[in-house]
Parts: structure tokens; sequence; C-alpha cells
């Protein structure tokens, strides 16, 4: 019985780790760079964007600290929102959907400010728990919503996106939603989306262990028997 106790410990103690959190914070990137499949080999997330106006259909980093295309709006530090109990930030990177065509020497950030904007995707190689994504500079006519989808392409759930409050604020929308695939953020308008949040839902690792650990427990008790 012991051993039983252990196992079942050792299975709960794996598989949590196997499943803690993971961001995409958009750091590590240059100003205006097209994020598409950047995340693809350490996380399985593939993104993309369509665009509502007659701008690129293109997702590109906007660094807060150093905002560029007249969007101080997007400029750090941001206050809270309402209600929002996590106080002001200073994010650095952020993802927007561009509003400009990029020349050859590289896009300039300047966030959509079409009503809507358009959508900003992100696809899982492998279902994930959904916990929270942040958003910067929403005001109240530029609310989309934020939409999840499972494997079969089915809407598990959709999100109002946070009235942030509009320029320098913003908000954290918390979902915590289980075995979703995919992700459609539907920009109502100008805004900046950052730190989506979620853990990896695998069969759990340390299953094989658990069951061999109760085969081996049952011969065992046959040969003492």
């Amino acid at each position: 019985m012991r051993l039983i106790s252990k196992l079942i410990g050792v299975a709960l103690l794996l598989n949590a780790s196997a499943a803690s959190a993971l961001v995409l914070d958009f750091e590590g990137f240059a100003a205006g760079t097209i994020i598409d499949d950047e995340y693809f080999t350490t996380f399985g997330v593939t993104i993309s964007a369509i665009n509502s106006g007659s701008s690129p259909d293109i997702a590109v980093v906007f660094d807060s600290n150093n905002p560029t295309g007249g969007d101080s709006d997007l400029g750090a530090p941001f206050a809270p929102a309402a209600g929002n109990p996590f106080g002001s930030i200073s994010p650095g990177n952020l993802l927007i959907l561009q509003e400009n065509n990029c020349p050859a020497s590289g896009c300039v950030p300047d966030d959509q400010g079409a009503r809507p904007a358009g959508t900003i995707s992100f696809v899982f190689e492998n279902a994930v728990m959904i916990e929270s994504l942040d958003f910067f500079d929403i005001e109240g006519p530029e609310i989309g919503d934020v939409v999840l989808y499972d494997a079969l392409g089915n809407t598990m759930a959709t999100f109002a996106i946070p009235d942030t409050g509009g320029d320098n604020f913003w908000a954290r929308l918390i979902m915590n939603v289980d075995g979703v695939s995919a992700i459609d953020v539907n920009m109502g308008g100008s805004g900046a989306i950052d730190n989506l949040q979620f853990s990896p839902v695998p069969v759990p690792a340390a299953l094989p262990l658990f069951f061999g650990g109760l085969t081996l427990l049952g011969f065992m008790r046959r040969r003492r028997s």
C-alpha cells in the first residue's frame, strides 16, 4: 500500500511539472519583427493575422519602451485598468496588427486603427489550457472578443476583450479553459496584446511509471503467495 501511495505521489509530481505554465511574451525580437512560426519549435505555436483594412495580414513586435508610428498610447509604463489588481507594468515588447506596409528595410511598427482592426490567431500543435492574455490601450468602442476552439474547430468559449480605459492602460483577461487547439483574438480597433499564458495538456508522463509499478507490485505479491 505504501508503494502505491509513493507511485501516485510521483505521478502527480511529474505531471504537475510537465504542465507548468508557458508564456509568449515576444521578448528577444527586434521591433518590427513579423511573428508567425517563431514559437513553433519551442512551444508548438503558429501565429497569423488577418487585417480588416487594406494593410498587410501580419502581426509584428511593438517595443513599448520605444513607441513608433505616433503610437505614444502604447508607450510604457501602463497603468492598471479599473479592477485590475496587478498594478502598473512596463511589459517591453507587445504584439500588434500592423497598419502600414513594410518596406524592404523592415517594418516600422504601427498598430491598426481601423474598427474593427482584424484578427490575431494562435494555433497549437497540441491541445493546451489557455490561462490568460494581457491587453493594452483598448477603448470602449474598440472592444472585440477572444474565441477559443477545440481540435475539430468547434467554439469552446468566447470572452469579451476587457476595456482597459484607453491610452497607456492595460488589463488581463483570465480564461482558464482546457483542451484548446486554436485562438482568435478579434481586435475591435487599435491596441496590443502580450503575455499569452498557457499550459500543456499531455497524457500524464508519469502514468507508464505508475501502471508499471502496479504490475510489479502484483507480480511480487503472486510470488509471495
